[in-house]
């Protein structure tokens, strides 16, 4: 599954698109510039970035070297009224691509799934595995490996085992990771969380009076992968 965020102070132009790439199962977060760039680190979890561009804004082209600064995902914006030349100009500080509003959400649904899949089949050679000590974790194929034995994990499992994994040594806020799972579910609540966290705890278990997830009361929970290099059991 893949991870689009839309930056614009207007969702409404990207409805349509959000709901085609949903029913292909994405998910889709949207955000406001500046609220994003509160918190620019967090861009790496993204696979493709849709920057919504004001005509007249100043900060367009700050906006995108700070993307391609912090992220590696195709970059495309999306404006009304800009000349050639202006297209050609923001091109040129890194984006991939340029889209014109209004657009057709069918056919910009199907050109960002054709990147993603044309990249996807770049990094076919070179399968997306991180390795910590003695656990491995193979994110294309959904797979994580203990001392080289299988663990079994749940979709929903693996999802925020991958989050707390891409955002290691960090703390990941319940809400980020609910948002992340479950997406627009309105079912998925913290208890929800704290049970699969409970279960993942168990599978991956560690030594006694050790979690390989910590609970950061009052703000979420943390992956401590410098456990992995000694104290994870199967």
């Amino acid at each position: 599954m893949y991870n689009i965020l839309v930056v614009s102070e207007d969702p409404s132009p990207f409805s349509e698109l959000t709901d085609h790439l949903r029913k292909e199962f994405f998910s889709v977060y949207h955000y406001g510039s500046d609220e994003l760039f509160r918190s620019l680190d967090e861009i790496r979890q993204y696979d493709f970035i849709l920057l919504h561009l004001d005509k007249e804004n100043t900060e367009n082209i700050m906006r995108i070297q700070e993307f391609k600064k912090r992220s590696v995902c195709p970059l495309y914006l999306f404006s009304e009224g800009h000349t050639h030349d202006q297209i050609t100009e923001l091109l040129g500080y890194g984006s991939e691509g340029h889209i014109e509003l209004p657009f057709n959400a069918s056919l910009v649904s199907a050109r960002i799934k054709a990147v993603l899949r044309f990249l996807h089949q770049v990094k076919r050679g070179h399968p997306n595995i991180m390795r910590y000590g003695r656990l491995t974790l193979h994110i294309d194929n959904r797979e994580v490996l203990i001392d080289g034995k299988h663990i079994p994990l749940t979709n929903v499992e693996f999802k925020i085992f991958q989050i707390l994994v891409e955002h290691r040594e960090t703390v990941v806020s319940k809400d980020k990771i609910i948002h992340y799972v479950w997406d627009e579910d309105s079912s998925a609540t913290d208890n929800a969380l704290g049970i699969h966290i409970t279960r993942l705890r168990k599978k991956l278990s560690c030594e006694p009076n050790t979690d390989l997830i910590e609970t950061v009361w009052g703000l979420g929970y943390r992956l401590n992968l410098s456990l992995c290099e000694t104290h994870i059991k199967q």
